[in-house]
């Protein structure tokens, strides 16, 4: 699943019986059934941030969905500060940053949140935060 650092999320996205589409809205996540879903993605903004945004979505499918034993249509926006969301970050940095492979590239990189976002290929504002819950900075 993770090659050079990356995760490849087409791939696990596909996996698990979903599909991206770039369209000119907002981020969102539509589940019709467990198997059975569209992450949609804005169409103007950065790979990063694209990945960060599936990630995210995926993980309200793990964890506001599929665990939390729904079986109904569903529609999960972003936008929002609440709990459901922040567990949605955290999922989505864990997915894209690996603990141990996170703490090997920050140190080897002099703690450049710069060289640790590319690596991953994230933002260095997600770089810099990853770091922070690690305890690392």
């Amino acid at each position: 699943m993770y090659d050079d650092g990356k995760v490849d999320l087409d791939r696990l996205v596909t996996m698990f019986g979903g599909r991206i589409e770039y369209r000119d809205s907002v981020e969102a996540l539509h589940v019709r059934d467990a198997g059975d879903f569209t992450i949609f993605v804005p169409q103007f903004t950065s790979s990063a941030r694209d990945r960060f945004t599936i990630a995210h979505e995926l993980g309200h499918y793990f964890l506001h969905y599929r665990f939390a034993g729904h079986s109904d249509e569903r529609t999960f926006g972003r936008g929002q500060r609440n709990r459901a969301e922040t567990e949605a970050n955290v999922f989505a940095s864990a997915l894209l940053m690996p603990k141990d492979e996170f703490r090997r590239q920050w140190r080897a990189s002099a703690q450049d949140e710069w060289k640790v976002a590319n690596y991953f290929d994230v933002s260095p504002a997600a770089a810099k935060v990853r770091a922070q819950v690690l305890d690392l900075s």
